[in-house]
């Protein structure tokens, strides 16, 4: 009798992980007060993480996680194109959602999550 199971453990996909994360950032967004409002939404070749009102602010958050703190800083792999194309997503998004740019306040945040256990850290206004 062949006792040998023919079950595979499936690994995550990289964006498996990266939702993960992302639902780890919001739900300490939320527990900050924010309220969730949108996640993943992308346009093009550009994609915002999350998209969450504080107060009058709508806040555009890009999520970064990496499994130690000995890869190279998480602010400095983030490159002024990566930005541009946030900018552009938020953009677009706002206008499908019928808001004025120039008179809706907005801001960029990045949370960065690292480690395991995790450490997670808010930069308000960060772009």
């Amino acid at each position: 009798m062949n006792t040998k199971s023919n079950w595979k453990c499936k690994a995550m996909s990289t964006r498996e992980v990266g939702t993960n994360y992302e639902v780890l950032a919001e739900q300490y967004l939320k527990e900050r007060g924010l309220l969730p409002l949108a996640r993943n939404q992308r346009v093009h070749h550009a994609e915002i993480d999350l998209i969450l009102k504080d107060g009058q602010y709508l806040v555009f958050v890009e999520v970064k996680y990496r499994r130690n703190q000995h890869f190279a800083k998480v602010l400095e792999q983030l490159r002024v194109s990566q930005l541009e194309r946030i900018k552009y997503a938020a953009r677009a998004w706002m206008a499908s959602e019928k808001l004025i740019e120039h008179r809706t306040y907005c801001r960029f945040d990045l949370i960065i999550i690292t480690g395991e256990p995790f450490h997670i850290e808010w930069f308000k206004d960060a772009f």
